[in-house]
C-alpha cells in the first residue's frame, strides 16, 4: 500500500491512464479524403445519459434525432476547422487542451483517497486554516478633517476627555463627532471585514487596543477616530473530528496541484526548450518594488 502513494508510480500511472484513454477516446486522425463520420453506440448513449441529467427525463424522439444532427454539425465544423488550420496559434483552444489535460491529472486523485493519518497531518499541518477568526466588538466616533480641518486632532482629544469622564451617562457617543456613512458600533467583526469597511491602517491599530477603554485618536482613509473595544472575542482551537470533511476536501484540491505539478515537471524534462530571439526589441516592463 506504501508503494502506491510513491511519486514514481503515480507519474507512471498518470502516463499509463492518460495514454489508455487516449486510445480509446481519442479521435484518429482526420485525412483530407476522410468525409465519413460515424455516432457510435457510446456517443448515442453519452447523449441520452446527458440530456437525462439535465432534464430528468429520457429524450423525444425528435429531441434525440436533433442532438443527433447537432453532434453531426459540430463535428462537419470542427474537422473543415482542423482542415483549414483554425486551431493553430489560437491561444484559446491551447490553453482549453493544456487544462482539460490539468484537470485529468486532478481527477486522478480519487483514485488514492488518504488516510486517515494523512489528513491529520494535514489538520496540523494547516492548523491556522481552520481557526476560527477573533470577533471584535467596538464603537467607533468620527472626525471629518473635511469639515473640521487644522483643529480634527484638538476636537477628537477633547471629545475623548468627555467619553471618559461620562462613560455610561452617553447615550450616543456617534453623536460627538461627525456623520459618516458607516455605523458607528460594530458587533463581532473579523479582521477581514473591519479591513473592508475601515480599511487596513484602521484594523491594525484596532486589533492592538485594549478592551474596556476610549482610545484614540486613530486614523483611517476617512480620516479620525476614537474608538471603545467593547470585547474581544477569542475562538477556541479547531478540532478535527469537526473539520474533517473540509479537511478532506482542502487535501484532495492540494494533493492534485502537487500531482499536477509533478506530472508536468517529468513531461517538461522530455522537451528541449529553445526561445529564439525576437526579430524587434520588445518593450519589457521590470517590476516596480512595492
Amino acid at each position: 500500500m506504501k508503494l502506491l502513494r510513491e511519486p514514481l508510480v503515480h507519474f507512471m500511472f498518470i502516463g499509463a491512464v492518460i495514454y489508455a484513454l487516449y486510445g480509446l477516446f481519442a479521435e484518429p486522425a482526420v485525412e483530407e479524403t476522410d468525409k465519413t463520420i460515424v455516432v457510435t453506440a457510446g456517443e448515442l448513449e453519452w447523449m441520452q445519459t446527458s440530456w437525462q441529467k439535465r432534464w430528468n427525463r429520457a429524450p423525444t424522439e425528435q429531441e434525440f434525432d436533433g442532438l443527433i444532427q447537432q453532434y453531426i454539425k459540430e463535428t462537419v465544423l470542427y474537422r473543415e476547422a482542423l482542415t483549414m488550420g483554425l486551431n493553430k496559434h489560437d491561444q484559446i483552444i491551447r490553453r482549453r487542451l493544456a487544462q482539460k489535460l490539468e484537470f485529468l491529472a486532478k481527477d486522478l486523485v480519487a483514485l488514492t483517497p488518504p488516510t486517515e493519518e494523512e489528513l491529520k497531518a494535514y489538520f496540523e499541518e494547516h492548523l491556522s486554516s481552520y481557526q476560527a477568526p477573533t470577533l471584535y466588538t467596538f464603537t467607533q466616533v468620527f472626525f471629518d478633517p473635511d469639515k473640521r480641518g487644522d483643529t480634527t486632532l484638538d476636537d477628537a482629544e477633547k471629545a475623548k476627555l468627555t467619553l471618559i469622564a461620562q462613560g455610561d451617562a452617553i447615550d450616543d457617543p456617534g453623536a460627538m463627532g461627525d456623520g459618516l456613512m458607516l455605523q458607528n458600533y460594530y458587533p463581532e467583526k473579523d479582521r477581514v471585514e473591519i479591513q473592508r469597511q475601515l480599511g487596513s491602517g484602521f484594523t491594525e491599530t484596532l486589533v492592538g487596543l485594549a478592551p474596556g477603554q476610549w482610545h484614540g485618536p486613530v486614523l483611517s482613509g476617512f480620516g479620525v477616530h476614537l474608538v471603545y473595544v467593547n470585547s474581544i472575542d477569542e475562538s477556541p482551537p479547531p478540532v478535527f473530528s469537526e473539520e474533517r470533511e473540509r479537511v478532506a476536501e482542502d487535501w484532495r484540491f492540494a494533493r492534485g496541484e502537487e500531482l499536477n505539478d509533478q506530472f508536468y515537471a517529468s513531461l517538461r524534462e522530455q522537451y528541449t526548450i529553445v526561445i529564439e530571439e525576437p526579430a524587434e526589441e520588445l518593450v519589457i516592463l521590470k517590476d516596480q518594488a512595492q
